[in-house]
């Protein structure tokens, strides 16, 4: 019995052309919404203080930002960081909550905390310069 070996690959790196040939593929799309709103329920205990509406928007405008031509896209984990810095600024005040909410819902607004969802400098300048900061 020989072993079954999976790779993962992000890209990010070419692998070698001898090796590939080798490699049977099996390409796994991003995650959709839904799939990304388990994950979220799955951590609600980091950030129980957002409503569902809430999680939707925050969801909403995390692929928004994944359609943006960025040098690293944001992936779930990034996701995930920004919703628990978001939560810990939101902290037990609904008044900072719901001003975290309005900056959401206005997408000609920067996002809060975008330094935890891009990790790129240019991207985050990029990002910035495109909403007329």
């Amino acid at each position: 019995n020989r072993p079954l070996v999976f790779i993962t690959s992000n890209s990010e790196r070419r692998l070698p052309e001898a090796f590939l040939r080798r490699c049977i593929y099996h390409h796994v799309d991003f995650f959709t919404n839904e799939m990304l709103k388990k994950i979220l329920e799955s951590h609600h205990e980091s950030f129980r203080c957002f409503s569902a509406d809430f999680l939707s928007l925050a969801i909403e405008r995390f692929l928004l930002l994944r359609q943006e031509v960025l040098r690293k896209k944001p992936t779930p984990s990034e996701l995930l960081v920004w919703l628990k810095t978001l939560a810990a600024d939101a902290g037990t005040s609904s008044y900072r909550l719901s001003e975290l909410l309005s900056r959401l819902k206005d997408d000609q607004k920067d996002l809060p905390y975008l330094g935890a969802l891009l990790k790129d400098n240019d991207d985050i300048k990029k990002v910035k310069q495109q909403r007329g900061r």
